[in-house]
C-alpha cells in the first residue's frame, strides 16, 4: 500500500488533484484507515490514472472519462486513441512550423528590401551539358524536409554506386533544377508542387539508364546559355541557400535582367560528396535575357 504522497510522486498527480479524483468517483484509494482517515492507494491503480490523464490531455471533460472509464477500454483502444490525437497534434506542429518558416522569410525579404544586401553576382556564359536526368519528386519543402534530406540521402548513395560500378560516366558535374516563375517561401503550400530535376553529368558515350534506387534516366542535351546571372553559396543551410536564390532573383530583375523561370543549382561540392549541408560549396545560375 502507498501513502497518498507516494502515490502523488509515482503517479505525477497532485494530491489536491487525488482527492478531487475522489469525490468525483474517477479514481477511490484502495483503503482509507479509519482512525487516522490517511488514504491509501496500491501500484495497480497506477494504470488508472495514467488513463485519467491521458483522457483529460485529449480534451475530455472529466464527467466524459469518467463515462470511458466505466466502458473499460482495453490497451489496444486506448493506443488507438493515443495515436490518433498524437497524429492530429504532429499536424498542428507542422502547420505552426510552416506558418512560422513563412513569417520568417517574409521578415528577412523585407529586411533584404530595405537594406538589400551586395552579393558577388557574377554574369556568364555556361556551356552546353550532356547529362542524364531524373526527377527525384517535388521540391523540398516544410513539413517534410526531413523526408527531403532522406531522399538526398538515397539518391546520392544510389548515384555514387552507379558510378563506382561503371554504370554512369559521370563528368563530375551535378546540377538540380528548381522550377518557378515565382519563387515561393518554404512553408507555402503552392513549393511542394514545383518540379524538381536533377542532371548528372556524362560522356558522350553514356546512355540512357535504369539505376537501382532511382529508376529510368533519360539523356538531356543542356543548351549553351549565352548569360546567366551567378552567384556562388557556401557556408550555409538549407533556408540561407533557398534565400539566396530569392535574391539572386530580384539581383536579376533590379538590374534590367528578364530571369528564365527556373534556378540552376549547380554542386561543386553537395548531396554526391556529403549530406552536411554547411559543407556545401553550390553556385546558383539564373539564365537571363539582355536587358530591355
Amino acid at each position: 500500500m502507498l501513502k497518498i504522497g507516494e502515490f502523488s510522486r509515482l503517479s505525477q498527480v497532485t494530491i489536491k488533484t487525488l482527492h478531487h479524483y475522489d469525490e468525483l468517483g474517477l479514481l477511490k484509494p484502495a483503503h482509507i484507515d479509519p482512525l487516522t482517515n490517511y488514504r491509501f492507494y496500491t501500484v495497480e491503480q497506477l494504470p488508472r490514472i495514467h488513463r485519467i490523464i491521458a483522457l483529460k490531455e485529449m480534451g475530455l471533460s472529466l464527467e466524459q472519462i469518467g463515462i470511458m472509464l466505466e466502458k473499460e477500454l482495453s490497451t489496444e483502444e486506448m493506443r488507438g486513441m493515443l495515436r490518433m490525437q498524437q497524429a492530429q497534434i504532429q499536424q498542428q506542429v507542422n502547420e505552426a512550423q510552416r506558418q512560422l518558416a513563412m513569417v520568417e522569410f517574409r521578415l528577412r525579404m523585407i529586411e533584404a528590401e530595405i537594406n538589400f544586401p551586395e552579393l558577388d553576382v557574377v554574369m556568364k556564359r555556361v556551356e552546353p551539358l550532356r547529362a542524364l536526368s531524373f526527377f527525384p519528386g517535388p521540391h523540398p519543402n516544410l513539413p517534410d524536409w526531413k523526408e527531403a534530406v532522406e531522399r538526398m540521402a538515397r539518391v546520392a548513395g544510389a548515384l555514387n554506386k552507379a558510378v563506382a560500378e561503371g554504370v554512369i560516366q559521370h563528368t563530375g558535374i551535378n546540377i538540380d533544377i528548381f522550377y518557378g516563375e515565382t519563387i515561393l517561401p518554404i512553408g507555402s503550400p503552392e513549393l511542394s508542387k514545383r518540379q524538381h530535376e536533377i542532371l548528372v553529368g556524362v560522356t558522350e558515350a553514356q546512355k540512357e539508364v535504369t539505376v537501382e534506387g532511382i529508376g529510368p534516366m533519360k539523356i538531356k542535351e543542356e543548351p549553351l546559355v549565352e548569360k546567366a546571372a551567378t552567384l556562388m553559396i557556401a557556408n550555409s543551410g538549407p533556408f540561407e541557400i533557398y534565400e539566396k536564390f530569392v535574391l539572386l532573383r530580384r539581383w536579376t530583375v533590379a538590374h534590367g535582367y528578364k530571369p528564365a523561370p527556373f534556378v540552376r543549382q549547380v554542386a561543386h561540392r553537395g548531396p554526391i560528396h556529403t549530406l552536411n549541408f554547411k559543407e556545401f560549396i553550390l553556385e546558383a545560375q539564373i539564365p537571363v535575357g539582355e536587358k530591355g
